[in-house]
């Protein structure tokens, strides 16, 4: 007998994304390349099973673990024994551990530091709300 286990939904329409900042040209690595994670568990890695797949030498098969609540506001980074660790950006080194991070925190796997982005679509166009009365007051002025 097979038992499935049904994985909750994940509605939240945040985009959150891994950035390559400082990687290796010669293993495709380059800088700005993109990540989309998914709700719960984004391992990172040179095996091709991975959600982020790093070619790297410096990368462990299963290196690392991003997971993402479902609601898409709480991440952490997993080690998962890997022979350099994570480094949390400035200094905070990860072995066998784990640690929260938060939109706009830095990692480094082996020598390929990561930027962890999360973009609200809601949230950027409430910024771009504008008072129209006050506007063309200031211009009249």
């Amino acid at each position: 007998m097979v038992l499935l286990r049904k994985k909750r939904s994940c509605e939240a329409a945040r985009i959150v994304q891994l950035t390559v900042i400082e990687g290796n040209n010669d293993t495709g690595d380059i800088p700005g390349k993109v990540f989309y994670l998914q709700c719960g568990n984004n391992f990172i890695g040179r095996d091709p099973l991975c959600e982020v797949v790093l070619s790297s030498r410096t990368i462990s098969r299963k290196h690392a673990n991003v997971h993402v609540s479902y609601d898409k506001k709480a991440f952490q980074v997993h080690d998962l024994g890997s022979a350099n660790g994570v480094i949390i950006l400035p200094a905070a080194v990860l072995k066998n551990d784990k640690r929260a991070v938060k939109s706009g925190d830095e990692f480094q796997v082996g020598e390929i530091r990561l930027k962890l982005l999360v973009i609200d679509p809601e949230e950027s166009l409430k910024t771009m709300d504008v008072d129209v009365k006050s506007f063309i007051k200031a211009e009249k002025d």
